[in-house]
């Protein structure tokens, strides 16, 4: 049966001692402890979140600002492009212009130089006629005479004329 003696009790007493004890000194400072480390786990839990947060946030902003520069610099070539484009037909306008200038004043030149010869070849023609006319004046009229006068005169002319034609 069950007998109640003193030792029984007196364990029972250093039992709720004991745990009394070890509740007050071990248990309630472990306790603390472990409330503190759990704050802090958590408060480095929050602000690894936030971390993140802010993190995305900059990458965010980062892709916006890459997605914004890479529009500049499309645009800028584009702006470049037209540039040279407008560039390239305004030197290209400049050359026919001096091209067609530089044609018009070698037809002008050509020109000036066949009307030159021209009076050039005239003034000869007239030497020579006046010449022919005082070889005429200064011979006598014969057939003959006019006949020799006449092809002096032709190979003259034909002279001037190949000659010019060079």
């Amino acid at each position: 049966m069950l007998r109640l003696d003193m030792n029984f009790v007196w364990n029972i007493v250093n039992l709720i001692v004991l745990y009394l004890l070890l509740k007050h000194f071990l248990i309630g400072p472990v306790m603390e402890v472990m409330n503190k480390r759990k704050g802090m786990i958590e408060h480095s839990i929050s602000d690894a979140r936030n971390k993140e947060d802010q993190a995305a946030e900059l990458k965010k902003q980062y892709e916006e600002k890459l997605a914004a520069s890479s529009e500049e610099g499309s645009r800028l070539i584009e702006e470049a492009r037209i540039q040279a484009k407008a560039q390239y037909d305004r030197i290209l306008k400049d050359a026919q212009e001096d091209a067609d200038r530089l044609m018009a004043d070698a037809r002008k030149q050509a020109e000036a130089d066949q009307e030159k010869a021209m009076r050039e070849a005239k003034a000869q023609i007239a030497g020579l006629v006046i010449a022919a006319a005082a070889k005429v004046v200064n011979q006598e009229i014969s057939a003959r005479a006019n006949q020799a006068l006449y092809d002096s005169f032709i190979a003259e002319a034909g002279d001037f004329h190949d000659a010019g034609s060079n």
